[in-house]
């Protein structure tokens, strides 16, 4: 009996399912692998603030602090001066203003980053605390022994990682591409 369009939906629904990938976003094997490398990718950011989070310990608990906070302090930690928001906001490819502002108020609220005027407010920056490097400097040595030390065994890690590095950049060029090009068509 020849196959019909229902009985080939069907298959190709049946197939999908046996690889868990959603029929909706994936009709064949290149937007398959899209599809599940974008649910590793969303599932490995979340494990990731979830991480960066529970990072800072008691301040966190006590400071409803949480790893997108965490994120704005080691950039500031890393950038070794003041920045702006403008500044954080391009280096992590943020447009979430409104959020990085409250994650400000909050590390500002647990004394681990501090305002420096500026001669406008656009000017003004924020640098980290003396508290704020004493909780890095703690939060480095968990990193280390929970993530740099575990993975440190991994046959080619480092450079598995140099190619995911360049891959993530790849692909957030053409997401960020993909994004303006949805945003004209408004």
């Amino acid at each position: 009996m020849p196959r019909t369009k229902t009985s080939s939906r069907k298959a190709a629904a049946s197939a999908a399912k046996s690889e868990k990938t959603p029929v909706h976003l994936a009709a064949d094997p290149h937007e398959a692998a899209i599809t599940e490398f974008e649910q590793a990718l969303i599932c490995s950011a979340e494990a990731f603030y979830r991480f960066a989070g529970l990072l800072l310990g008691s301040q966190a608990h006590e400071h409803n602090l949480t790893g997108p906070d965490n994120v704005i302090l080691q950039q500031l930690m890393t950038a070794g001066r003041p920045l702006r928001i403008t500044d954080l906001r391009r280096f992590a490819n943020r447009d979430d203003i409104s959020n990085i502002q409250y994650s400000l108020r909050k590390l500002i609220k647990a004394d681990l980053v501090e305002k420096v005027a500026g001669s406008t407010n656009r000017d003004t920056a924020y640098c980290v605390t003396g508290k704020g490097r004493e909780i890095t400097g703690h939060l480095v040595k968990l990193r280390r022994e929970l993530l740099t030390e575990p993975t440190s065994n991994v046959q080619d890690i480092d450079e598995q990682l140099r190619t995911l590095t360049r891959m993530l950049g790849l692909l957030t060029g053409v997401y960020d591409h993909g994004s303006r090009t949805l945003t004209g068509r408004r």
